[in-house]
């Protein structure tokens, strides 16, 4: 599913075609399974595709995924995070990051990591609801707080 998924954000065309009740589900079908059957896909996740098509469903595929993405996470004890950067940073801090993150939940950390030059300095970790902020942004936005009161 994450094959499809990624297809879709890449080729906006198809997007276009599949998700527009314009075209006859079964023209639709034909097209996806075209682009589907060089991919390997399962018939289980084809036919899936086919029955969301049917039923007019397919505008909610990416809804789809982020869901059986959480589900397969819950099964397999995992957690997806994000790690934020100021910039560039070493793949030797990322793992002793994402180590340090499978330490405090328990569980194996997806971790993909993004750039904001907004921090300034510093990382934040995301998971789910919860930030780790040791931005140097928000530590400076702590002082000028402190400064504020006093």
């Amino acid at each position: 599913m994450e094959t499809i998924a990624d297809l879709l954000k890449e080729n906006r065309e198809l997007k276009a075609v599949l998700f527009s009740a314009a075209y006859p589900a079964a023209t639709r079908k034909d097209i996806f399974r075209a682009v589907a059957e060089p991919s390997g896909l399962s018939p289980s996740t084809v036919s899936f595709i086919d029955l969301l098509i049917a039923r007019e469903r397919i505008d909610h595929f990416i809804e789809v995924v982020k869901s059986y993405e959480s589900l397969s996470d819950a099964v397999a004890n995992r957690v997806r995070a994000t790690l934020i950067t100021a910039g560039d940073i070493s793949p030797a801090l990322v793992q002793s990051i994402k180590s340090q993150l499978e330490a405090s939940t328990g569980k194996e950390v997806i971790l993909s990591v993004e750039e904001d030059r907004s921090l300034i300095g510093g990382v934040m970790a995301k998971i789910g609801n919860v930030v780790y902020d040791g931005s140097l942004r928000t530590q400076l936005l702590k002082v000028k707080e402190n400064l504020y009161k006093e």
